[in-house]
């Protein structure tokens, strides 16, 4: 069970973590040189804000600006490095276990248990600490482990899913696609997996639909909302919808921060989530931008959970421009959603913005199917919803600036990260002024 801090005991706590960091990290002692001294809440609005950049630059091996401990004894992990730039952590053990506790309460919360044969299907290596990570919570939490990881061809995921019957799998949403597919089209029947969960990315409707139709007894739930530079952000229990999440107060000061007019968001309103660990003191992570959207619900959650419920509403920058105006991702995924799961269509999907010369730009919608030629005859309607949901595409085509294209590719072909295995849904590859 998570416990609960109030506003005040998790600011107290932030604060002794800022003078560490300012007495002890060279970094940190230069980005606060002007501050004196931290008291109370309206010092702490003083701390200027950590960017990705920052830690990006100032972080081992590029420099050891950041830390206020000697380098050893220590756990070196990476970001996957989706989101812009691969960034390196550094943790104590003590940390790290303190890390991995919150994570094993986090998979409770969803009931999960020792009872459960758990497929950890999380890419290994590279730095990425997801896959060992979840052997220790797997082990604290008691249940049997099958470390399948995500790294080897999905045929042989799914031999191995087939051959032990897991209860519950553990990886990204894009990997459940991609297994989705292969149920799919193959008439397996999958249903003795009872709970899906996922993490590194968002689970859409249109996502969850999709793998829904291949492991029809399985709850799906996300492990929680997290990332490598600041751990466990927040955790769902039975009564969360998709984007709603328990913050573990006890473990991190989360704030909603309205950049465009400099101030915290009141309770209720939308804005940036910047996110201070209260865990870490080898490498402080303070009032960070971790550039996701969200708010904080107004209400308590029925499950008796005093812990406050944050409410995701997307990535800060996830949508493109087009024609003047700002499009959603979301408007992409609902002009193909219709069609997901049928004829070999899948779910992973990527959309790439290009020039093509001086004065025309393309529009691609590349979808994975497990059947092309099948998938095919879906190009035509499929491209009227594109445009009929973004009208920029077909205002574009018609002053002849612009064209649009949907076209099928194998499973497997959308280039996944070499870490993470995810596939960024966005490539938008204009010249930037």
């Amino acid at each position: 069970m998570f416990e609960s801090s109030t506003k005040e005991e998790s600011l107290d706590i932030a604060i002794d973590i800022f003078k560490i960091a300012k007495e002890m990290a060279p970094f940190y002692r230069q980005k606060y040189r002007d501050i004196d001294h931290i008291e109370s809440y309206e010092d702490w609005l003083r701390v200027p804000f950590l960017t990705r950049d920052e830690l990006y630059k100032n972080t081992f091996p590029r420099t050891e600006d950041m830390l206020t401990r000697e380098l050893k004894g220590v756990l070196i992990t990476s970001t996957g490095g989706s989101s812009g730039m691969a960034r390196y952590g550094v943790l104590t053990y003590e940390e790290y276990s303190k890390f991995i506790t919150v994570q094993v309460d986090a998979l409770r919360s969803i009931g999960i248990d020792s009872d459960d044969t758990i497929a950890n299907l999380f890419v290994a290596g590279n730095l990425w600490p997801s896959f060992f990570s979840l052997a220790q919570v797997i082990e604290q939490i008691g249940a049997t482990h099958l470390p399948i990881s995500a790294n080897i061809e999905v045929e042989r995921i799914l031999k191995y899913i087939v051959e032990f019957e897991p209860t519950v799998l553990l990886s990204l949403p894009t990997v459940f696609i991609f297994l989705a597919d292969l149920i799919i089209d193959g008439g397996i029947d999958a249903g003795y997996v009872r709970s899906i969960a996922y993490a590194g990315e968002h689970m859409s409707s249109m996502t969850q639909s999709h793998i829904q139709k291949a492991f029809p007894n399985a709850a799906i739930h996300s492990l929680g909302y997290t990332s490598a530079d600041c751990g466990l952000m927040g955790y769902q229990c039975p009564e969360c919808s998709s984007l709603e999440y328990h913050v573990p107060s006890s473990f991190q000061l989360i704030e909603i921060y309205n950049f465009d007019e400099d101030r915290v968001c009141k309770v209720g309103e939308s804005g940036e989530v910047v996110v201070t660990n209260l865990a870490r003191s080898s490498l402080p992570i303070i009032r960070y931008r971790i550039g996701d959207i969200a708010r904080f619900k107004e209400s308590r959650c029925s499950c008796g959970d005093t812990n406050p419920i944050l409410i995701l509403e997307g990535r800060a920058g996830e949508d493109f421009k087009l024609g003047g105006a700002y499009i959603s991702m979301d408007t992409v995924e609902d002009s193909m959603s219709s069609y997901v799961s049928t004829d070999g269509i899948s779910a992973n999907y990527q959309l790439t913005i290009e020039d093509i010369d001086q004065n025309k730009m393309r529009v691609t919608l590349q979808i994975e199917s497990s059947d092309i030629e099948s998938s095919s005859s879906h190009i035509e309607v499929i491209t009227s919803s594109l445009k009929q949901s973004i009208n920029e595409l077909k205002v574009g085509e018609e002053l002849g600036y612009l064209s649009t294209v949907v076209t099928f590719v194998d499973m497997g072909t959308i280039e996944r990260s070499p870490i993470t295995g995810k596939i960024k849904h966005l490539q938008d590859l204009r010249a930037k002024e």
